[in-house]
């Protein structure tokens, strides 16, 4: 199939196209952040007409979700311009969206079938976003994400080692949960998506994927910084760390049940701690290795 990747340049975008190059299955044409961000429709619509992909993968998103720059209403509209734009063409669109289009009020973990409650803010952003691509198109796809880690900016992990490495404490709370996922299971699971796709899977429809294990933010913080104190750079990480979980407080709980994608694709979880040592060490790569050491301490 011919792929367009919108958002090819960030980390989610990166993962993928170093998952799939050595498979050579589909053909892959990335377009980066930068020039997804338009000003008018037909921008939008000339980029879909001139490819001509059988599908659209949107990773522009998800991404954004720890950018400085915040999602808006012009990020729904660039959206409905990329779903119009596919309806001319007859394109798929694949969009990753994420956990928070939900309130984290439930205690256990969301449903597909669970309607998105969140009424306000990022959440409400995302959710605008996922009713103007199925008010618009059939062949949509969306895959709601636990929130990504990555060693690759813009995300919250990156976020915490670069106040670390300024000597800045973290201030983390376990009253908030999740499941974490690394941006090369997303990527994993996209390809396998698209593999079933290109054979005739369905094209449409909502599914959750998270890494597994349920866990809070803090607890996701100590095993971050346990690994990233064996480098030299971030030795004093876990000195840093400040637990500041308030039991009084309410939970806000963004868990994802991952049954559906199991079922019906056949996708198993991994594990969130089997890829914390290689976030870390890409961090490492990209941001500290000009800088001096960062054999382990």
């Amino acid at each position: 199939m011919r792929v367009l990747v919108l958002g090819n340049d960030t980390p989610v975008g990166y993962s993928v196209s170093a998952f799939a190059s050595p498979l050579r299955r589909h053909e892959l044409i990335g377009v980066s952040l930068e020039k997804t961000r338009w000003s008018r429709a037909r921008k939008a619509r000339r980029l879909v007409r001139d490819i001509g992909p059988d599908i659209v993968l949107d990773a522009r998103i998800v991404t954004q979700i720890d950018s400085p720059e915040r999602l808006d209403h012009r990020d729904v509209e660039r959206t409905v311009w990329l779903a119009e734009a596919c309806e001319r063409v007859g394109a798929s669109y694949f969009y990753l969206s994420s956990a928070f289009v939900f309130s984290g009020q439930m205690t256990r973990p969301y449903l597909e079938s669970d309607t998105p409650d969140v009424t306000s803010g990022l959440g409400r952003v995302l959710l605008d976003i996922e009713e103007a691509l199925t008010a618009r198109l059939d062949d949509v796809f969306i895959l709601r994400l636990g929130r990504l880690f990555a060693g690759r900016r813009p995300n919250a992990l990156c976020t915490s080692l670069d106040a670390l490495r300024r000597g800045q404490a973290v201030r983390v709370s376990d009253r908030l949960k999740g499941n974490p996922v690394h941006v090369g299971e997303v990527a994993r699971v996209c390809m396998a998506i698209l593999d079933q796709m290109s054979v005739g899977a369905d094209r449409h429809g909502v599914f959750h994927y998270c890494s597994l294990g349920e866990t809070g933010y803090m607890d996701f913080a100590e095993a971050a910084m346990a690994c990233a104190s064996q480098y030299a750079p971030l030795a004093s990480a876990s000195e840093l760390l400040n637990d500041v979980t308030d039991e009084s407080r309410p939970l806000r709980n963004h868990t994802l049940d991952c049954s559906k994608i199991r079922r019906e694709f056949g996708i198993q979880q991994l594990p969130w701690r089997n890829f914390i040592e290689r976030a870390v060490t890409r961090y490492l790569e990209l941001y500290v290795e000009g800088e001096g050491v960062i054999e382990k301490s």
